[in-house]
């Protein structure tokens, strides 16, 4: 019985996985392009409001729907765990610059794109020194109700322990 449910289980990831393929295969570049540059609105706007530590108006752009899930920490978060982390935090972050370093992006359908952005970061909180770091931010975007949403994301600080000595001082 079990080989019966994995054999399905890996030809339904073949076939969705080609019929995804076959479809962006049918994209052209320049389509491929549009495609990217509609969904990196929503990622940018998303930087743009934490930039101006507006947390949870960044938050707008992510999907609330129970399919989309968030990565920080190791903990896969709903959006509304993702709005009390930022409700809790929030208040303490005096300064915080991200500068996304590059956009690494990939079309997976004419509704969904994927992105892996670099950042450099800077961020002081109340009472403690600013601290300059480097962290990886990636998510898919996709199209819902003709409205560009994230859909999941997660955040990899580089040299972790660094960071969260620095942060705790």
């Amino acid at each position: 019985m079990n080989k019966i449910l994995i054999f399905t289980f890996v030809i339904g990831i073949l076939i969705f996985n080609q019929s995804c393929q076959k479809e962006n295969n049918n994209l052209t570049n320049l389509e491929k392009k549009a495609i990217i540059d509609s969904a990196k609105i929503t990622v940018q706007k998303v930087f743009e409001s934490s930039n101006n530590l507006d947390f949870v108006g960044g938050l707008n752009y992510y999907s609330d729907e129970p399919d989309a899930f968030y990565t920080n920490n190791g903990t896969i978060l709903t959006l509304e765990n993702l709005k009390k982390s930022y409700n809790q935090i929030g208040s303490s972050v005096e300064v915080l610059e991200n500068t996304i370093n590059s956009w690494n992006s990939m079309v997976l359908s004419k509704n969904t794109v994927a992105f892996t952005l670099p950042i450099s970061i800077k961020i002081k909180l109340v009472g403690i020194s600013e601290y300059n770091g480097h962290l990886v931010w990636s998510g898919i975007v996709q199209k819902r109700n003709e409205k560009w949403l994230i859909i999941q994301s997660h955040e990899s600080w580089l040299n972790c322990l660094e960071v969260a000595s620095a942060l705790t001082e």
